[in-house]
């Protein structure tokens, strides 16, 4: 059952990392950098390729005196926080979220540890202040966020960083990870091979629940798990969620097969476009010229390709695309060799001139865009220039990125990014999405709903479906029920389209994760124009109204500890993970049987518990 994987290790002070939560005393005198965390307890709920995660941590204030003390905790970059718990005098309270900026780091945040720990966090971190935790005390918090997995040729990764030795060189009274996972496709694998003695709590063929604890646990290595499926053919996972008073929600998504035969797969034309401006300078430029060689070995015979490189102008290889033969790929390894780093980045130049090389559609066109910095761009002008659709995938090397412009740009251009940082190896991420882009199967996809109404589509629009690939839409909707969906592009044999049956639930509990991430994508949409173009009145407040609907932090809202109104904040007895809890049942839904199953923690071995299984009228 188990495969190999590769964990990496990354330290604070040469990247920025993301990981664990810190909790930052406030008072200068306290005689430690850190309120000593004691306990994290994570338990990640895993639906296809949707990841709720919850972190329970403690923090012992070492200290005779009582400190207000600011927690510190480095979502990764594509992952938002959707609530945040907090305990006093042994009760638990509800974190509001209000307009208004996120506490700061003790200290002016320009040098020491407050600077680190503002590195450390990265710019999706989430920052509270807590109060008048008193000596010896146990602060208790609990943070909760949403994210989508990694998936990759019928793989689905999850990462929860540990590696912060540097911060936290002592070990933890407890480490517990809980992984529960729900898939729509068989498991035929999975690991988690930096913790190798995790438990296997329970396994059918298509549910998997696995625990991971440790007493006086180091935390420096990254927690890494994955599950692989058996992904034969074109395949999709939908989950929908009701509501009371307005309309539901779904996130859909859509994996192609992982194995084809080349007769499936559309002839390609790819424009590659290298940055050699100075910051490229070393290991950036190096590595990015590699990742090119390689992948000009891996393009077939009836391909096209050309290379251009940019920094103040654009240096073209040849005048138009070429075929892949023995002496061209030569020839442009050798012009590869040749090219060193000089000067600016005009991205929008470049752009431009590879849009001009692409003349038709009768290939799926694609342009790999090798950049390390911010580069003049207007995401929407490239669009408008994009006649043939070209996808657009940026490769971001580093850490200094205009983030929102390289992702804008690609979403408006049937395109992801790919992001590598400082000192990660370049070439593994780029022959990845090499492999992707190397076997498109369909182009131009479109998606039928049926009879289904839905709305307020996000993304609009999607990459090439390729093989080994997934791609996801979120959106709302009034409630049918079952409704016929398809999903349909050209082939190499023609319009082709692959139905299904989705269920858009009147069920107002279940998956109701489909909401969060439904809301992420429009605040991420909505973030990204507003870094790109500007604030204006009307973008603010339906930023605002969606991050406070949704309970979902943005750029103009912050969780608060409300010390003050603790009846509005209580919140009502809930179990410390990991607990025992119902893992689910299935089949569901089932007819005649169904098999419920129910995790029982060591906390609770030997206790009396007593089970209620309600029918459909209660």
């Amino acid at each position: 059952m188990k495969t190999k994987i590769t964990i990496a290790v990354f330290f604070i002070f040469s990247i920025i990392n993301f990981a664990n939560g810190l909790l930052l005393p406030v008072k200068s005198n306290y005689p430690f950098v850190f309120l000593r965390n004691t306990v994290t307890k994570v338990e990640v709920n895993i639906n296809g390729l949707a990841a709720e995660t919850r972190v329970y941590q403690e923090f012992k204030n070492e200290w005779f005196d009582s400190t207000n003390a600011v927690y510190s905790f480095p979502l990764p970059p594509d992952a938002r926080a959707v609530k945040f718990s907090y305990w006093y005098d042994g009760v638990r309270y509800k974190a509001v979220l209000k307009v208004k900026e996120q506490a700061t780091n003790p200290g002016t945040g320009e040098g020491g540890i407050a600077a680190l720990v503002n590195i450390y966090i990265g710019r999706n971190g989430i920052k509270i202040l807590l109060t008048n935790i008193r000596p010896g005390e146990i602060q208790k918090v609990e943070l909760s966020y949403i994210s989508i997995c990694d998936y990759y040729l019928g793989r689905s990764s999850y990462k929860f960083p540990l590696a912060t030795g540097d911060f936290t060189d002592y070990p933890l009274d407890n480490l517990t990870f809980n992984i529960n996972i729900n898939s729509n496709s068989d498991i035929i694998g999975f690991d988690v091979s930096s913790h190798n003695d995790y438990k296997i709590l329970s396994q059918t063929s298509r549910q998997l629940a696995i625990e991971y604890s440790q007493s006086k646990a180091y935390i420096n290595t990254d927690f890494e798990f994955y599950y692989d499926v058996n992904q034969s053919e074109m395949g999709v996972d939908f989950y929908s969620v009701a509501n009371d008073s307005v309309d539901g929600h779904f996130v859909l998504f859509v994996k192609p097969e992982t194995d084809v035969n080349e007769n499936k797969v559309l002839a390609k034309r790819i424009i590659f476009l290298l940055s050699n401006s100075s910051s490229m300078f070393g290991n950036k430029l190096e590595q990015s010229i590699e990742a090119i060689k390689l992948s000009l070995d891996k393009l077939n015979a009836g391909d096209l390709f050309n290379i251009l490189v940019f920094n103040s102008n654009v240096i073209k290889w040849e005048e138009n695309s070429v075929n892949p033969t023995s002496e061209n790929v030569q020839s442009a390894k050798d012009f590869l060799d040749g090219i060193n780093p000089f000067g600016g980045s005009q991205l929008d130049n470049a752009l431009t001139e590879a849009l001009f090389q692409i003349t038709d559609d009768e290939f799926n066109n694609s342009i790999l865009v090798f950049t390390n910095g911010r580069s003049p761009l207007d995401p929407r002008e490239i669009e408008s220039l994009n006649i043939f659709k070209a996808g657009i995938y940026p490769v971001g090397v580093g850490n200094d990125l205009d983030r929102a412009r390289l992702e804008m740009t690609a979403a408006l251009n049937y395109g992801f990014v790919t992001y590598v940082e400082e000192n990660e190896g370049v070439k593994a991420k780029i022959l990845k999405l090499m492999d992707l882009v190397n076997k498109p199967l369909l182009k131009e996809v479109g998606m039928e709903y049926g009879k289904a109404v839905v709305k307020e589509l996000v993304p609009a629009k999607f990459p090439s479906a390729s093989a080994g690939s997934m791609f996801y839409v979120a959106g709302r909707y009034e409630y049918i029920g079952q409704s016929a969906f398809s999903v349909a592009g050209r082939s190499p044999l023609g319009v082709q389209s692959f139905n299904f049956n989705l269920n858009f639930t009147d069920n107002t509990s279940e998956n109701k994760f489909a909401e969060s991430i439904w809301a992420k994508l429009k605040i991420d949409e909505l973030e990204r124009d507003i870094e790109v173009y500007g604030e204006t009145p009307e973008k603010k407040e339906e930023l605002i109204n969606l991050s406070l609907q949704y309970n979902i932090r943005c750029r103009y809202t912050a969780y608060l500890a409300d010390y003050e109104n603790v009846e509005v904040t209580k919140v009502e007895a809930v179990p410390i993970i990991p607990v025992s809890y119902l893992l689910g049942n299935y089949p569901n839904p089932f007819n005649p049987t169904t098999n419920l199953r129910i995790y029982i923690s060591n906390e609770d071995v030997g206790k009396v518990k007593i089970v209620k299984i309600y029918n459909s009228i209660g």
